[in-house]
C-alpha cells in the first residue's frame, strides 16, 4: 500500500483510515505504529460505514494478534467523523469513487459507468478530505486517494481542499520509494 509508505507512518504514529476497508494499507500502518516498548506504541483507528465491511476488516486485523492492542474499527460516515480536530498524525483518505480506473481488473464496472458520476461523487469526497484535514495534527501528513482515473475525483479535490483551507495545508512531492519509479 503506497499511501502508507508516502506519509512515512511510524512508531508511536496516531493513524487514522478514514475510509479502511478492504484493509491492506489499515494492516501496513498497523506493523509499522508498533514498537517493542509498549510505552510507545502507536494507535490506528480504521474507519468503515458498511457494517459488513467493517467486520471483515476487524476479522484481519485480528490475525495479527498482539500488533492490535492499540487498534480500534468504528463505523461513522467519514465526512462527519466525529472528534476533536488535530487528533491524528496521520491520516490515510482512500474515498469512494467511480472506480473508473480499475476497468480493466473488473471490466463489469462498463456497465454502470457514467462520465457524471465522478463529478456526482466530488462534493462527498471533498467533505472527507475537509474533515481529514480538520482531525490532523498540525504538521502532519495526509494522503488522498482514489481509484479512478478522473481528474474531477483527484486533482479537483486536491485544488479545491488546498483552496479552502486557506494555506493551511501544503502539497509536497512524494518522495522515491525503492522499487517504484516516481
Amino acid at each position: 500500500a503506497v499511501p502508507v509508505a508516502l506519509l512515512g507512518v511510524q512508531e508511536g504514529h496516531s493513524v487514522l483510515d478514514l475510509c479502511a476497508a478492504p484493509g491492506s494499507k489499515t494492516l501496513q500502518a498497523l506493523e509499522r505504529v508498533g514498537s517493542q516498548d509498549a510505552s510507545r506504541d502507536g494507535v490506528v483507528v480504521a474507519n468503515e460505514l458498511s457494517s459488513s465491511r467493517a467486520h471483515v476488516l476487524a476479522r484481519r486485523c485480528s490475525l495479527l494478534g498482539s500488533a492490535c492492542s492499540n487498534f480500534a474499527v468504528v463505523q461513522h460516515k467519514a465526512q462527519t467523523f466525529p472528534g476533536p480536530t488535530g487528533m491524528f498524525e496521520r491520516i490515510i483518505c482512500d474515498v469512494p469513487c467511480s472506480g473508473d480506473g480499475t476497468m480493466r481488473k473488473h471490466p463489469e464496472k462498463w456497465r454502470s459507468w457514467s462520465p457524471h458520476t465522478g463529478r456526482e461523487l466530488h462534493a462527498r469526497q471533498l467533505q472527507i478530505a475537509m474533515r481529514a484535514a480538520a482531525l490532523m495534527k498540525v504538521g502532519g501528513r495526509m494522503s488522498y486517494s482514489t481509484c479512478s482515473f478522473n481528474p474531477m475525483e483527484n486533482e479537483s479535490v486536491v485544488a479545491a481542499l488546498l483552496e479552502r483551507t486557506g494555506g493551511a495545508l501544503e502539497l509536497v512531492a512524494c518522495p522515491a520509494l525503492e522499487g517504484l519509479a516516481v
